[in-house]
């Protein structure tokens, strides 16, 4: 089963968040600097764990995240 968690960086005083994907204790995909609202990406990262969402969907939901959608 995939995990998801929060990633992060911060560069010149501005924080950027994204996801990484693990199975057991591999990180098996990493999306960065997906956006600087944390609150939004831990909320997304939650829905992704407790929907136990397959990897291959992540790219989708993140340009829903992108693009329109509302968490």
């Amino acid at each position: 089963m995939v995990i998801y968690k929060l990633s992060g960086i911060k560069n010149h005083n501005i924080s950027e968040y994204g996801i990484d994907a693990f199975e057991g204790q591999q990180l098996i995909k990493s999306v960065a600097n997906i956006t600087d609202n944390k609150a939004d990406i831990l909320k997304l990262i939650e829905m992704c764990n407790e929907l136990q969402l397959e990897l291959c969907h992540l790219d989708d939901i993140i340009e829903d995240y992108l693009t329109d959608f509302c968490i």
